[in-house]
């Protein structure tokens, strides 16, 4: 760019296109502060570039990303609304710093996202991302690490450092796989074959960390993204879809036989299950919605309700001493119901029900018609049903992924190319 063109409003908009790749780059380091400094430089940028850029002058007129802003912005007035009839308020100053996300996205979001933004600047900024995490990892892990001769207590000991010392495992896994999205994009808009070849070496690294991380929704979430990948460029090219079909096909049987068969794996599976209080959870959410559907118990009651279920439960207490550990101290780390419809429900009574489910549809009826973002909506919406944002640093995910497809969506409107 040439210095001429090198104006205020290109500065603020390329400064605020740095914080926000910097602020998105920082979500697998889950328990780093570095995200917190990120939030505040994507705010501040944000108001610079749309003071310097004028976008009010254009008008405010409804589009697909701030209706998505607007029903993001929703969760957390009603998070206020119903913090003024709440009986006991012990967590509720932890669950309004807890999502203040919800607010600053949503406004962000509602005034105008910038139309500088391409689909490169977010895929290689997830791919440079993992190079620091990786050497961060290696460096933690403890010395007779590469003696170890069992390829499985490879990847606990590697599980158990990055859950405990880096990052929550859900998050990095969210990362990933809309990092795998992102390079399956950009081999479609890429006319180099070298980097087309290093975008598929990207999508099997990712898919590999993935899987090493143990996590079954994680894992999931990428075999489906994957999958997507994979029929989309079949059916794009005929002569790969019947040789896809087949690989398919095999992979199908090779799972059956799996699970048929007596494998040692499938004990793992059972104990691991046992282990992780998930169906408990489920089940006892059930019951806190019966108590009052209609009005619900409220953002942080609900929370302390199922920290008292969870700590009078002695069996559950033995299988996830992690989670105990945390709730004997007086905190409300893991009190929710893993199931964001469940939560709000629970939270909101049916108007919280109504509203997560007017944001779930209108997200799935805006991205309609594009393959990318449609996969980058399954992986929110699959790990919302199984993760609820119940804490600062998961919020903040959630609300810059919804951000990043609020870019897609204004330039997809557009009809400019996000190159």
């Amino acid at each position: 760019m040439s210095l001429n063109k090198l104006n205020i409003q290109s500065v603020c908009s390329y400064f605020h296109i740095a914080c926000t790749l910097v602020l998105f780059c920082a979500i697998p380091f889950y328990y780093s502060p570095f995200i917190q400094y990120g939030l505040i430089f994507f705010f501040v940028s944000f108001v610079a570039d749309y003071l310097a850029s004028k976008r009010w002058q254009e008008g405010f007129q409804w589009n697909a990303s701030r209706v998505v802003s607007a029903l993001i912005l929703l969760q957390f007035v009603l998070l206020f609304i119903f913090g003024l009839f709440e009986k006991d308020t012990r967590y509720l100053s932890t669950f309004y710093e807890m999502r203040t996300a919800y607010i600053g996205f949503g406004i962000v979001g509602l005034l105008g996202v910038s139309n500088k933004f391409k689909v490169r600047q977010f895929a290689y900024a997830s791919a440079l991302t993992i190079i620091p995490f990786l050497i961060i990892l290696y460096n933690m892990l403890p010395p007779s690490f590469p003696n170890l001769d069992s390829i499985q207590d490879k990847i606990n000991i590697i599980s158990q450092v990055r859950s405990q010392e880096i990052c929550s495992h859900m998050t990095l896994n969210l990362f990933l796989c809309v990092g795998m999205i992102l390079f399956s994009k950009v081999i479609s808009i890429s006319k180099s074959n070298i980097e087309k070849a290093f975008s598929i070496f990207i999508i099997l690294l990712f898919y590999i960390l993935v899987a090493s991380t143990q996590g079954r929704v994680g894992l999931m979430n990428a075999s489906i993204v994957l999958l997507f990948i994979i029929l989309r460029f079949a059916t794009v090219k005929l002569k790969y879809l019947v040789p896809t079909l087949i690989v398919l096909l095999v992979g199908t049987v090779g799972l059956g036989v799996f699970l048929l068969s007596e494998n040692p794996l499938k004990e793992d599976i059972k104990i691991l299950n046992k282990a992780n209080p998930r169906e408990y959870i489920w089940q006892d959410g059930v019951e806190l919605i019966k108590e009052s559907p209609i009005v619900g118990l409220g953002a942080s009651t609900n929370a302390l309700r199922v920290k008292e279920r969870l700590l009078s439960n002695e069996e559950l207490c033995s299988m996830e001493r992690f989670l105990i550990m945390h709730l004997k101290e007086e905190h409300v780390f893991g009190m929710h119901t893993h199931n964001q419809i469940m939560q709000s429900w629970q939270e909101y009574g049916l108007i919280g029900l109504f509203a997560i489910l007017a944001l779930f549809i209108a997200i799935l009826w805006l991205v309609k018609g594009s393959l990318s973002l449609s996969s980058l909506f399954l992986v929110i919406f699959i790990q919302l049903i199984t993760e609820p944002i119940d804490s600062g640093v998961t919020a903040i995910g959630f609300c810059t992924y919804i951000y990043f497809m609020q870019v897609l969506l204004k330039s997809k409107q557009m009809g400019k190319i996000t190159a």
